[in-house]
């Protein structure tokens, strides 16, 4: 498992609207792919969102996903933002 950081690049973008976290985030996933599904559920986007509409999470033109490999935290399947909380929608 590894620690990625998520940080939004294109916070004006539409798709925004449909998630609750707008700012960075922290995941633990096996691939940056799952740490970007992680964020998009746990920011409430998967059911907020018209069916039509992409994750911000998901796309690396709105959202960079980086290793963290100096950070232990998050447990696997966890989104933290920057003061340590729980994002859980």
């Amino acid at each position: 498992m590894n620690v990625y950081r998520l940080d939004p690049i294109d916070p004006g973008d539409e798709s925004w609207r449909y998630s609750t976290e707008k700012n960075t985030v922290w995941t633990c996933a096996p691939t940056p792919e799952e740490a970007r599904e992680l964020a998009s559920v746990k920011s409430g986007f998967a059911s907020a969102a018209p069916k039509d509409v992409a994750s911000p999470w998901k796309n690396d033109s709105l959202v960079s996903c980086t290793i963290e490999p100096t950070m232990s935290y998050p447990d696997p399947g966890q989104v933290i933002r920057e003061d340590g909380s729980l994002v859980e929608f």
